[in-house]
């Protein structure tokens, strides 16, 4: 898709110059998600931030593509998204009907009307704390400048959310951020850990780490603290 640069700039600036202590964190990362779904002319897009609970969790959905997106990740503990975020990378499907990658959210997402996705790592305190999840309704070919202005987008979801935490709010997305900093490292800690001692990689031992504190009704931060602590073996 050729990208109208007059509307993405105009955009980008816009974005930056809103102010966390003056209007709800929440809203304002909605604002963000809204103004890539209208440039990009996409089916869909949201941001899931890690949480203590379920490894990562939606805080942002532009409409029921977006939402669905998020949802189907969440649930499953793999996809495109929560690729981006352990890897700290961006994730690229041009074709979800011809992927081999994510089995269990891939009929989900076909059915849903999502047929392409992209996933931007967004970083604060020197590492990923979430994703920006975008998705088109048909295959797509994310081209190297659709792909540099989604980093931008991303750039400013990291500018709100520092500023969020700096402004010391106390709104239950600033509450979750401060839980995404504080939970990422032992989660990244106890995924090294398991690849090293499994031998597997870090997406499927993230799925172990995050599919056996659910089959044990425990939060994924606890458990990662505990294997780090020697006092849990998987």
């Amino acid at each position: 898709m050729e990208i109208d640069k007059l509307l993405l700039d105009a955009s980008l600036a816009r974005l930056h110059h809103l102010v966390p202590s003056q209007v709800e964190l929440a809203k304002l990362v909605s604002e963000v998600v809204r103004a890539v779904t209208e440039i990009f002319g996409l089916a869909g897009a949201g941001v899931l931030l890690a949480d203590a609970d379920r490894a990562l969790r939606s805080i942002a959905a532009a409409d029921s593509s977006g939402a669905l997106l998020e949802r189907v990740q969440e649930e499953c503990g793999e996809g495109p998204c929560v690729e981006s975020f352990i890897t700290d990378e961006i994730v690229v499907s041009e074709d979800l009907a011809a992927e081999t990658r994510w089995p269990r959210v891939v009929p989900a997402l076909l059915d849903g009307g999502i047929h392409a996705v992209l996933g931007i790592p967004v970083r604060l305190g020197g590492g990923p704390i979430g994703t920006l999840n975008v998705a088109a309704d048909s295959p797509r070919v994310w081209t190297d400048s659709e792909r540099d202005a989604m980093v931008h987008f991303g750039a400013v979801l990291e500018n709100l959310l520092l500023a969020g935490l700096i402004a010391d709010r106390n709104d239950k997305l600033a509450r979750q951020l401060q839980y995404a900093l504080e939970y990422r490292v032992p989660i990244e800690r106890a995924v090294g850990y398991l690849m090293a001692t499994r031998r597997t990689d870090s997406v499927s031992a993230f799925e172990t780490l995050r599919q056996t504190a659910r089959n044990e009704r425990r939060r994924v931060s606890e458990l990662a603290e505990a294997i780090l602590a020697r006092r849990r073996v998987l």
